[in-house]
């Protein structure tokens, strides 16, 4: 009998409740831990106290956008490895693409296919489904 995967956390930072709501219940089921903020300066925060594993991130948010959330993750030395995979319905793939400077490891767009973002975060996270 091998060892039980160790249990990944996974933050949703999105405004829209719903999202997170429906986002949590699936990952949950897939059983992954899962923690939520509501705008980029919370995640920010939640981040500092108990880094997850990998951060889902809207990028149209009220107080501090997707955006400027992935920007100063990845300035900072202690998140900048941190994988983030923006899940938004407001911009272009390309155009997050470029604003992030190419520093997000995946772009959804929503609604999105919630297999495709859970094969895409266990292939980041190296988890075999």
């Amino acid at each position: 009998m091998g060892a039980e995967r160790r249990i990944a956390k996974v933050l949703i930072v999105d405004d829209d409740e719903n999202v997170r709501d429906v986002l949590r219940r699936m990952l949950t089921k897939k059983k992954f831990a899962v923690e939520e903020a509501e705008n980029g300066r919370i995640a920010l925060e939640k981040v500092s106290q108990d880094k997850p594993d990998i951060i889902i991130l809207d990028v149209t948010m009220p107080e501090m956008d997707g955006i400027e959330t992935c920007r100063r993750l990845k300035e900072n030395p202690g998140t900048k490895t941190l994988p983030v995979i923006f899940f938004s319905s407001t911009l272009p793939r390309e155009e997050v693409i470029q604003r992030t400077k190419g520093e997000a490891d995946e772009y959804i767009e929503k609604p999105g296919d919630l297999k495709e973002l859970c094969e895409k975060i266990n292939k980041i996270l190296k988890i075999s489904p």
